[in-house]
């Protein structure tokens, strides 16, 4: 396809009038059967570098992508352009899985996104010879890497899924991936010879600051400032679910109205946070990391985060979502120290012992067909008594059932396959990677408290040299009142309000924060909102005595009550 005809898919299918940095080259290099690696930072168009050569290429290109949610967005999306892409994932009926399955067996659909885990069921593996996949795109690359943040194990598979595939041509794509991780990918996806393309990681309009902040007061009135200095969206990053809590409660005393989103919400509370922020201009959002991959919000105009990332990579994804309009945007790190022993206890469970792992597995044998009543609490109870909140046992879960030696879930149909041998123990388990992530969060401490230039220290860690020491837009560099009044509206406060002119997604009748008059029950506050079935059902805490209690929205006499604050309050 000659360059006019490029340019002209792309104003048809996308409504750009011109190519980004490298994503010519990329999406020429990539039309043309070749492989590469894509490193580029968060906001720079990595997604466009494999959908415009699916839409104007032959066959079908296949997507591999880390989070269902992710998948949904992005195809939701492409969807609203009247793109033909689709996704398959275990959320979907299977009525639904099959259907889709053959559209892009028709040649229906050019875009196929999957995540990893969706390759460990034998049939669609079989059922992928039949598509006429001529391109493989793996999305979020560094998730294979087991010295990056954010490791998946079924990633590892892929480089075998490519052979299986015929080799087709393999497009990694990345923004966080430092050297080590880099020459990872590409030894997995087997792409010694190919290519990297690099954009260069710097953004000029992030401003990057850091507040030494010795308590929780002194912590919330630096967050107050930000918020109040900073028109436009935010997002508040915090590591613990019952710390973004607090601070709900906190902020909601202050007259803020914040979202809420964090893996123990119900998937309908989680979509319909997501759409509430998407759909306002003065949304705060608090959340876990979990949130903002594939959120399309432009005009971020704060990045917060209320405890110190695990390592610069997670920290850099994470502020690469602001400013993506190009206009000036506060990237902030509140830093204590005593956080530090949040992430310190992260790196424990994540990297648990190959011993632990050989008494789970000697223990679950034992059990014979008994062995799907043991969950994860009770196995906890068992081998690491007085440590509740200890998540190194759902790591050796996990691992294992990676590694083909476990089926089934903790306390349903849990099943012993095989038991792993020593060297399969050592690879999965690996004794440097415990000390790999503590130096990788001390450099996240260095970086927060050393008075080097900021951007110019996440650049080196990232081996790339397209910053000065001198960056002029962090706060080591230069004043940051002079850098807001140069590239941020005038001070105002906002976020007053939770923006409720968005309808709860699914149609549910009441919404997180909503006050009902119950019989029975009496006046009570819900905390959660999910479905059984065709019913809604709400956890609600009471007004009387702050206990908790889940109610059945289909019985009759409740009352949401006006408003949004308690009555009388």
């Amino acid at each position: 396809m000659t360059t006019p005809d490029l340019h002209a898919a792309l104003q048809l299918h996308f409504g750009f009038p011109a190519f980004r940095g490298l994503q010519q080259a990329v999406v020429e290099h990539f039309l043309g059967g070749g492989s590469g690696l894509v490193v580029m930072a968060t906001g720079d168009g990595k997604s466009l570098c494999y959908q415009l050569p699916a839409l104007v290429g032959s066959g079908l290109t296949l997507v591999v992508s880390p989070l269902i949610a992710l998948m949904d967005d992005q195809t939701a999306a492409l969807q609203r352009r009247g793109l033909p892409a689709t996704c398959i994932h275990s959320q979907l009926e299977a009525g639904e899985r099959r259907r889709r399955l053959a559209a892009a067996q028709s040649g229906e659909v050019r875009l196929l996104y999957v995540t990893p885990e969706r390759f460990r069921v034998p049939e669609f593996r079989a059922q992928l010879q039949a598509l006429g996949v001529t391109r493989l795109a793996v999305d979020e690359a560094h998730c294979l890497s087991q010295w990056g943040h954010d490791f998946r194990p079924d990633y590892l598979q892929l480089g075998a899924l490519r052979a299986e595939l015929g080799e087709v041509p393999c497009l990694a794509l990345t923004a966080t991936a430092t050297p080590e991780v880099q020459a990872e990918i590409q030894r997995v996806l087997r792409l010694p010879a190919s290519p990297v393309f690099r954009t260069g990681i710097a953004r000029d309009n992030l401003f990057l600051e850091v507040h030494d902040t010795p308590d929780e007061d002194t912590k919330f009135a630096a967050l107050e400032t930000v918020l109040q200095r900073t028109g436009g969206p935010a997002i508040v990053y915090g590591a613990l679910i019952q710390d973004l809590l607090r601070l709900e409660t906190r902020l909601l005393r202050a007259g803020y109205r914040p979202l809420l989103y964090h893996g123990e919400l119900s998937a309908h509370e989680r979509r319909t946070q997501q759409q509430r922020f998407v759909a306002s201009d003065t949304a705060l959002m608090l959340a876990t990391p979990a949130f903002g991959m594939g959120v399309d919000q432009p005009n971020l105009r704060a990045i917060v985060h209320w405890q110190l990332p695990r390592t610069l990579e997670a920290y850099y994804q994470e502020v690469g979502r602001a400013g993506r309009d190009g206009l000036g945007s506060v990237c902030a790190l509140l830093y204590r120290a005593e956080d530090l022993e949040i992430q310190r206890d992260f790196i424990t469970w994540a990297n648990p012992e190959a011993e632990l792992a050989t008494l789970v597995v000697q223990h679950l044998h034992g059990l014979g067909d008994a062995a799907h009543v043991e969950d994860a609490d009770s196995l906890r109870e068992r081998f690491l008594p007085r440590q509740r909140r200890d998540g190194r046992i759902d790591t050796v879960l996990r691992l294992l059932r990676h590694g083909g030696c476990l089926s089934g879930e903790p306390g349903r149909d849990l099943r012993v396959l095989r038991t792993p041998n020593g060297d399969e123990l050592e690879a999965w388990f690996p004794m440097a990677k415990r000390q790999h992530d503590l130096r990788a969060l001390l450099r996240m401490v260095r970086y927060a408290t050393e008075p080097g230039c900021r951007k110019h220290t996440i650049h080196s860690h990232f081996g790339s040299d397209d910053g000065p020491e001198n960056c002029g837009s962090c706060d080591v560099c230069t004043d940051p009142e002079a850098w807001r009044a140069a590239h941020l509206p005038p001070p105002r406060t906002v976020r007053t309000a939770r923006p409720d002119a968005v309808e709860p997604a699914d149609g549910a009748p009441v919404q997180r924060g909503d006050w009902l008059q119950v019989p029975r029950v009496g006046l009570c506050c819900v905390q959660r909102v999910h479905r059984r079935g065709k019913h809604w059902h709400v956890d609600v805490e009471l007004a009387n005595d702050l206990s908790r209690r889940s109610l059945d929205l289909s019985r009759p006499g409740w009352v949401k009550l006006p408003g949004r604050a308690a009555p009388g309050g």
